[in-house]
């Protein structure tokens, strides 16, 4: 097996259910983002091209989707032309890179631009690693201006052992 995979796989607590490519490493060379085909193995339509599995990451995310910053931001999009307008535009060019990589050319496909999202803001985890991974994302570059980047003292994944570290922790 891959040690990208092993690493990812326990990063996210389950098996992939595709094929992937690393598109982000943090800066102890773990994976942090990886991008996924639009399709599943199983031809279940997949709208989010970059999945984040950095674990420090995903609970600091978590942890202000909880304090309700989706929700702000989606009022922000509204209060603000200039964020709308390249909110839209990354939307759409995020829509446009997905179906390029639809080399099936089956349906269903997904739909949506980030996460699937249409009309709001629906998942800030997948704002962030098309940010990682693009530089692209008005939305995920709002995120990271609040949680900062790459911080762990320590690795969350053991890579001679392939298990969690239990010495990581998250770090503000």
């Amino acid at each position: 097996m891959n040690e990208d995979k092993e690493v990812i796989e326990l990063q996210i607590g389950r098996p992939l259910r595709s094929n992937f490519t690393v598109s982000c490493r943090c800066h102890l060379d773990l994976p942090a983002v990886i991008k996924v085909p639009p399709k599943l193995d199983d031809g279940t339509p997949f709208p989010t091209t970059y999945w984040l599995s950095c674990p420090m990451m995903n609970k600091k995310i978590g942890a202000l989707e909880s304090q309700g910053l989706i929700k702000a931001l989606d009022k922000e999009l509204q209060d603000n032309s200039q964020l709308k307008s390249a909110w839209l535009k990354r939307q759409e060019s995020y829509k446009n890179e997905r179906e390029e990589l639809d080399d099936q050319n089956s349906y269903p496909k997904a739909s949506g631009g980030v996460g699937g999202a249409e009309n709001s803001i629906k998942c800030l985890h997948s704002h962030t690693a098309d940010e990682l991974s693009t530089g692209l994302n008005p939305i995920g570059e709002i995120v990271l201006e609040s949680i900062g980047t790459f911080n762990c003292d320590q690795p969350c994944i053991n890579k001679e052992s392939m298990q969690k570290n239990e010495g990581w922790s998250v770090v503000w």
